[in-house]
């Protein structure tokens, strides 16, 4: 691939058509891989086009930073990975392989998830019925939506909705490379919200499969968003929304923390985790290079117990989902018990990837509920739902000074989603932004705001003369 000659914030025939991008993620030649003129032409092939979207999402591209973002925040360590030491430093530079594959791999979802549901609005798929064309272009706006949040959060300045540097919106699938103009932080927010609010209208509320959007997912994400953005009391209503309906439909916390990710895709607490079975469906994180960071480790031990007495062969002394996750006797074959399916079988189910499930609901209403209505009381209830699960003490919430409990969210956030969907970086920034921790007491080699997000890769620079790089 002639990465000099790429405009990542356009590759839209890379989305449609480049065996660079998707080949080695499958080994086949899905429909997306198709010319554009033959895409989408029946009920068959939209079902096949759009499955092309969600499987980008298992794109190494993507999946493969998780790792380096664990690195970021502290919360993991390495010894191996590929840009290793400038995650780890936060010292990330514009020329990183690995910040320039996101970024690709991303803007592959919105160009091409704008393809797919473009020609389901043109009425391409013949025979198929009105209702579910509907649903198949909800789930593309949703999938476009998501990824450019990703991409807002990591290279623009996604605390501050005043900033100018936000992200390259792609509204129409590109078949060329155009140079381009970033819009602002808060036109950015403007576009993603909007492509949310369109899946919320037309995803049915009946969800299908839990790899699936459906219409709870799309509300939840929307409080994430909301959080994301500082409106905080519409956040924690719409997150107590979701979790006041999400039995009804189907989705609940695992009784067992370990059990979500032997389940996988499958749990019924999952709200879109990615299909993996098999060779064809594989995803892989290279987690397995990666041991738990000094700052987890410590909150893993302070919280249960006295200090300094975990365990981290057996687990005994931490946290309950630190233990499932690191102790060496349980943590399984790829060295981190969130993972623990051998991804070296091609024939059985292979480890999911959880971009949203549940618990995160639940941490996301109790932030949002303590920062917007100073609602405590509810805040703890919604811990509580968490702790609970993880063995602390059925009282434990309520021993939580108030002035302590919005930092307890986080510390319990972390623990709950670390190794995950690197939440733990995220949650660092925003904490820090807002004045509720200084981000170099848990990171010391964060010493400036430049360091929140990620550069413009240079690849991309090199593409687009119109593009602005971020402070370095």
């Amino acid at each position: 691939m002639k990465l000099r000659y790429l405009l990542y914030s356009f590759i839209g025939f890379l989305g449609l058509a480049s065996c660079d991008l998707t080949g080695d993620i499958d080994n086949i030649k899905p429909y997306y891989q198709l010319d554009e003129s033959s895409l989408i032409r029946d009920a068959k092939s939209a079902d096949l086009a759009l499955r092309g979207v969600y499987e980008l999402w298992r794109s190494s591209d993507i999946s493969m930073i998780t790792p380096n973002m664990g690195l970021l925040a502290g919360s993991l360590t390495a010894s191996s990975l590929t840009d290793r030491a400038v995650f780890s430093d936060n010292t990330v530079k514009p020329e990183s392989e690995t910040i320039a594959k996101y970024y690709k791999g991303l803007y592959a979802i919105v160009n091409y998830a704008s393809l797919v549901g473009e020609q389901l609005e043109e009425g391409r798929a013949v025979g198929l019925d009105s209702v579910s064309t509907s649903r198949m272009i909800g789930e593309c706006r949703f999938l476009r939506g998501m990824a450019n949040f990703f991409l807002l959060r990591a290279y623009g300045q996604f605390y501050d909705e005043n900033s100018t540097l936000g992200i390259i919106l792609v509204k129409r699938h590109m078949t060329e490379n155009k140079a381009a103009v970033r819009s602002s932080v808060e036109d950015s927010y403007k576009y993603i919200m909007e492509d949310v609010e369109d899946a919320i209208k037309m995803i049915p509320e009946e969800p299908t499969e839990h790899y699936y959007i459906s219409n709870l997912t799309a509300r939840a994400f929307k409080s994430k968003v909301l959080l994301y953005q500082k409106k905080y009391k519409e956040a924690a209503d719409l997150a107590k929304e979701v979790l006041d309906e999400a039995a009804g439909y189907g989705y609940t916390m695992e009784t067992n923390f370990a059990d979500i990710f032997k389940h996988g895709h499958t749990s019924s607490e999952a709200l879109f985790a990615a299909y993996a079975w098999g060779f064809k469906e594989r995803l892989i994180t290279n987690i397995r290079s990666t041991k738990p960071g000094s700052y987890p480790q410590q909150v893993a031990d302070v919280l249960v117990g006295g200090v300094k007495d975990g365990d981290l062969v057996t687990g005994a002394g931490f946290d309950l989902r630190f233990a499932v996750t690191f102790a060496t006797s349980t943590y399984g074959p790829n060295l981190n018990g969130k993972y623990p399916l051998n991804e070296s079988d091609l024939n059985g189910q292979s480890n999911s990837y959880f971009y949203l499930r549940l618990a995160e609901v639940y941490l996301i209403h109790a932030e949002a509920a303590i920062r917007g209505y100073d609602d405590c009381a509810g805040a703890r209830a919604s811990l509580k739902e968490i702790t609970d699960r993880a063995g602390y003490d059925t009282d434990y919430v309520n021993t939580i000074p108030d002035n302590q409990l919005l930092e307890m969210v986080r510390q319990h956030k972390m623990l709950e989603l670390i190794a995950e969907v690197y939440e733990e970086w995220f949650d660092l920034v925003r904490y820090h932004i807002e004045g509720d921790l200084k981000i170099s007491d848990v990171k010391p080699t964060v010493v400036s705001d430049k360091q929140l997000i990620f550069p413009m890769p240079q690849t991309a620079l090199a593409g687009n003369n119109l593009l602005e790089q971020n402070p370095l």
